[in-house]
């Protein structure tokens, strides 16, 4: 996903396929509840590092791990 299509998300906000999670330094315990909720749908975007202000806050890079 390309830095502006994420730029384009967020200025969307949130909505029905959209959902910003903080997850600062651990993953959210609803952040699965949400997977699910779009996977009886249509699917979504979840962005992790978000805040409900549309403010990137980021994720702790020890906290990640890259495939």
């Amino acid at each position: 996903m390309t830095i502006k299509k994420i730029k384009h998300i967020i200025s969307k906000g949130e909505g029905i396929s959209i959902e910003f999670k903080k997850a600062g330094k651990q993953l959210l315990e609803n952040l699965f509840e949400t997977v699910c909720a779009f996977l009886n749908r249509k699917g979504g975007e979840i962005l992790l590092g978000v805040d409900d202000n549309k403010n990137i806050i980021g994720i702790d890079d020890n906290k990640t791990e890259i495939f």
